[in-house]
């Protein structure tokens, strides 16, 4: 079963008694204590607590402290970050030399907070973009996808100068997700155009609609092919068609265009 550390209480403990005082963090911690034995132990940064329990926790502060939807989530996500980064004992995560250097060390985060679990993290550097996987969920809880995006976000942010965003392009549900994190350059460079009329809208087929879907998933062409059963070559064609459709140039720009109209995500 998935363990979360204590780590993880603590930066909750600090968000808490900083936003609405010790007395508020002492009244939430001793009732979900009162339900939950194993909080009756000490907790210290690398205490294992499972899943279930932790989430327990979890949801009680977010139904007391904040409103219990997507946005909160991402928002309690972010606050996490800074203190974990600025105050906490992730200080040394952003020291680093290179942006490269930088992605490739998120799936570290993944594991100073989860333990004993199959799930695992995955970012790469796409142009202005990180994609951000994260695979073999035991279930799908808004702290395991909208918080920790939220927390992801922030981190990126910190680490760079411009504001940045995140789309995804799948989850929402299920054991697996995946984001797009894009700086300002990459939100610039892809904030739909107004479209002088209706006949002007770019009209693709529902050939090229399933090839830009899959090639949103990260496949190859070969891989479409083989999942479409055509060619790698058609694939291409389909591809290339595609992207002169929509405006956009690569992978990147297909995956935010499809997110924006609701074709990848769910």
């Amino acid at each position: 079963m998935m363990k979360v550390r204590g780590l993880t209480i603590l930066t909750r403990k600090a968000i808490i008694t900083r936003q609405f005082g010790a007395d508020a963090w002492l009244t939430l911690y001793r009732d979900v204590a009162g339900a939950h034995r194993c909080f009756r132990a000490l907790i210290t940064p690398e205490t294992l607590v499972p899943l279930p329990e932790y989430l327990a926790l979890h949801d009680e502060l977010v139904r007391r402290f904040y409103s219990e939807d997507e946005t909160s989530h991402f928002a309690l996500g972010r606050e996490s970050a800074r203190w974990a980064m600025l105050d906490g004992p992730c200080k040394a995560f952003l020291d680093k030399k290179d942006l490269p250097g930088f992605v490739r060390s998120f799936p570290r985060l993944w594991d100073t907070y989860f333990a004993e679990t199959e799930s695992r993290s995955e970012a790469t550097l796409n142009g202005d973009s990180v994609e951000f996987k994260a695979s073999g969920l035991p279930q799908w809880h808004p702290y395991l996808e909208h918080f920790v995006m939220g927390y992801m976000t922030e981190v990126l942010e910190m680490f760079c100068a411009n504001p940045i965003g995140s789309t995804r392009i799948r989850g929402g549900s299920g054991r697996v997700y995946q984001y797009l994190l894009h700086t300002a350059a990459a939100v610039l460079d892809h904030v739909p155009k107004p479209l002088p009329s209706r006949e002007a809208s770019p009209h693709l087929s529902n050939r090229e609609t399933d090839v830009l879907m899959l090639v949103a998933e990260g496949k190859t062409n070969p891989e479409i092919g083989d999942v479409l059963g055509i060619s790698a070559k058609t694939v291409q064609h389909h591809v290339a068609r595609a992207y002169r459709k929509i405006g956009v140039s690569g992978r990147v720009g297909a995956a935010m265009w499809l997110a924006r109209r609701g074709l990848v995500g769910n």
